[in-house]
């Protein structure tokens, strides 16, 4: 799956994750951008101009995050975790997905947060 012309953040996401995130989204034709803190994007509500969000389970500034933006925001984590899941998924975030990140997983989350996306955009 190529997903072409949408931008993605990687917020808050520790070197390693966002690393491997970065290779596999790129290679889907993503434009990939990485922001070390949370707190000054869900502040300025800046990421709201990205297409999808990847954010680590941790970070103390997801919640805010995910209030502040109208994009799709997928949280990773390193170790999965079912309270980290259902607590992020209450939050509203759009997915949850555990390192080691498996592609048909990735495809699925790209297809279903990003092709939705594209589905809207060609009936508007």
């Amino acid at each position: 799956m190529t997903v072409s012309g949408k931008t993605v953040l990687l917020a808050g996401i520790e070197p390693m994750l966002a690393q491997e995130l970065h290779r596999y989204l790129s290679s889907r034709g993503l434009d990939v951008h990485e922001s070390a803190c949370l707190e000054s994007e869900s502040k300025t509500t800046s990421a709201s101009h990205f297409d999808l969000v990847f954010c680590e389970t941790h970070h103390p500034g997801l919640h805010a995050l995910l209030r502040a933006v109208g994009s799709p925001v997928i949280v990773v984590s390193r170790v999965p975790e079912v309270n980290d899941w259902l607590d992020a998924m209450d939050a509203g975030a759009a997915d949850y997905c555990a390192a080691p990140f498996e592609r048909e997983q990735l495809d699925w989350i790209l297809e279903s947060n990003l092709g939705q996306q594209q589905a809207a955009g060609a009936v508007a």
